[in-house]
Formats: structure tokens, sequence, C-alpha cells
């Protein structure tokens, strides 16, 4: 096992860092893939995932609401955000042409030659987060790349955005019942990034493969450094507001490497111990 795990680790070293032949995405993308139709499929699929898995019942039950899933709108542009929630219109807003620069991005830092991208196989590893590196796993399976990683980018940040229409909810129901909520306040991002992380891996079926763990593995220790240098980050304004998403990447990626393929069945509890982040 522990061969089996230096192997892997040394891949995605390979995978991450190494440098190889620029892969220009400029006018592949819209050949490639349909957007709108990819948006909306991962939409479905994370709703079907959250009642399949119970958390939507679960959450009903525990806090007495009834949840609305959130409208989706897909708009062309705004380089402001990837994906946002609007509370107020129950709406995840999601901008195509932002998605199109994040492919590009993960493409450009994996760097494949564009000839051989359609023979790609098995597992590859995005890299995500703010102020640090965070690998975010997969599966590619004989796929077009860009699809996959823009299904990976997609089912990622619905997951985050999903997680605030629940909070936002849930903060209601105990404003109008007169409990304490600040604690909700302080922490919308750092729950957000934890859920959809946990989540991500839940839905893709990662937390069953050893080369799918091994991500959240590895940045075990990218987080230790990370909270090490939290000082220094919060000295900086601009790095500051990214520090909740980052710690809550960390903690998801340590639930992920806790419970391992035992993650469905404690999914109750774990997202019992997200809503007191």
């Amino acid at each position: 096992m522990t061969y089996l795990l230096d192997k892997i680790k040394e891949y995605i070293k390979d995978v991450t860092y190494n440098v190889k032949n620029k892969f220009s995405l400029n006018n592949d993308l819209d050949k490639n893939i349909n957007l709108d139709k990819i948006i909306k499929r991962e939409f479905k699929k994370a709703i079907k995932s959250l009642r399949k898995s119970g958390i939507i019942k679960y959450l009903e039950n525990k806090y007495d609401i009834n949840y609305i899933e959130p409208e989706l709108e897909i708009v062309e542009d705004d380089p402001s955000i990837i994906g946002k929630y609007f509370q107020y219109e129950n709406k995840i807003i999601i901008s195509k042409k932002s998605i199109e620069r994040e492919i590009a991005n993960q493409l450009k830092i994996l760097d494949y030659k564009k000839e051989s991208i359609s023979d790609i196989h098995g597992i590859e590893y995005l890299d995500m987060g703010f102020n640090t590196r965070f690998l975010y796993p997969l599966y590619i399976n004989k796929r077009n790349i860009i699809e996959a990683i823009a299904e990976a980018i997609i089912l990622s940040m619905l997951l985050h955005e999903l997680w605030h229409s629940i909070d936002w909810i849930i903060l209601d129901k105990l404003a109008k019942d007169s409990i304490e909520y600040s604690n909700i306040l302080k922490n919308f991002e750092l729950r957000a990034s934890a859920f959809e992380v946990i989540m991500y891996y839940l839905i893709t079926g990662l937390y069953k493969d050893e080369k799918g763990l091994v991500a959240a593995y590895k940045n075990i220790p990218t987080c230790r450094e990370y909270i090490e240098e939290m000082n220094k980050l919060e000295k900086d304004e601009h790095k500051r507001i990214r520090v909740p998403y980052d710690l809550g990447f960390c903690y998801g990626n340590i639930i992920v490497a806790k419970y391992k393929s035992s993650l469905e069945e404690n999914i109750h509890n774990i997202i019992d111990d997200i809503l007191h982040l």
C-alpha cells in the first residue's frame, strides 16, 4: 500500500508541476462542449444528489424548514463571478465566460499538448484554492478533458452556492424563532467551501478511489503550512478575504481523508458538524 501511495503521489507531482507544451483553448471550447447543457446537467445532478443522500430531508426535519430549490440563471459574462447565490431572489447566477477562463487557466496549469488531449485516461488533478494550492481530482475516462474540467469546475461551484441557499433558509428560520445566529453570519464561506469539497467527492464517487483520495491526503500538509502562515495572511487585506474559503477547503479535505469509503454512510453527522463551523 505504501508503495502504491508513493507512486500515486509521484504521479500527482508530475501532472501538476511538470512543464509540457502549452495547450491553447482559443476556438476549441465551443467546438468541444456545450456549456449551457453542462451547467444545467450538473445543476440537476447536484440537486438530485442532495435529495437522494437525504441531506435536504434531514435539514428540513432538523430545522423545521421547507427547502425551495434555487432558480438557475446562466449569463454570458460577469467577470466578477463564476457563480453566485442571491438569497433575496433565491437564484444562482453562473457566468459562462468566467467558466471558460477558469477552464483555460486549469489547462494552462496542466499544460497538456493539444494533440494528446483525447488520449488522457483515468484521474487528473486540478489546482484549486485561493492563497495556496489544493489538488482537486477528476475522472477523465476517455472523455474530452475540456468537458471533464468544465464538469468539475461547475459541479464544485454549484455545490458551494447551493450550501449558501441552505444557510440562508436556516438563518431566516433561526431569526424568526429569535434564536442566536451570529455564528452563521461569520462563517458563510468556510461552511460552503467545506460542503463543496465533501459533496464533490461524494457525488463523483472519488471518495472510494485511492487515486482520488490521495489528493485529499496530500492537501493536509498544505493545510498545516497554510495555518502556520495565518497571521501573515490576516494582515494582507486582499488575502484575508479568501482565508475562510481556504480553511473550508482544508476542513473538507480532512473530513474526506478521515471517512474515506464511509463518507456516504456518515454524511448526516458530517452535515451536522459543518452547520456548527
